[in-house]
This record gives C-alpha cells, sequence and structure tokens, in this order.
C-alpha cells in the first residue's frame, strides 16, 4: 500500500471515534479528580474549579495530540 501525505489528518484525527473516546476518557478522570472538592465547594469556589479542571483538561490533551508540525499519511 502506498502511503501519501493528507492534509486535513489532523482533522481526520480529531473527529476519530477512537480519539474521541480518549477524550471523554480523559475528560472523566480529570473530574473524578476534583469531584470531592467540587461537592463541597460553594459557588465561587465552584467557578474556580471548573476553570482548574477546564485548564487541567487543556493542558492533558495537548499532550496526546500530535505536534503542529506532525505529517500525517493515509
Amino acid at each position: 500500500m502506498k502511503h501519501r501525505i493528507v492534509e486535513d489528518g489532523a482533522d481526520r484525527l480529531h473527529g476519530s471515534a477512537e480519539f474521541q473516546a480518549r477524550l471523554r476518557q480523559l475528560q472523566d478522570s480529570v473530574w473524578e479528580r476534583h469531584a470531592g472538592e467540587f461537592a463541597r465547594a460553594g459557588f465561587f469556589r465552584r467557578l474556580i474549579l471548573r476553570w482548574q479542571i477546564w485548564r487541567e483538561f487543556r493542558q492533558e490533551r495537548r499532550k496526546m495530540g500530535p505536534s503542529a508540525r506532525a505529517m500525517f499519511a493515509a
């Protein structure tokens, strides 16, 4: 099979079912780490926690994906 470089490789990756499942698993694990504190928190602390959870999720998501200069083959 001959490989060729594809232009929309990153879009294909992010749209794949496997990658979406890994993102859901990552999101669930981040929320589980903060669930106890979130349950005890008041209104303003929950806002701060949501921001921290989102930031942590973004950082972990960036580690999962390829670099911006990656080339994709199909």
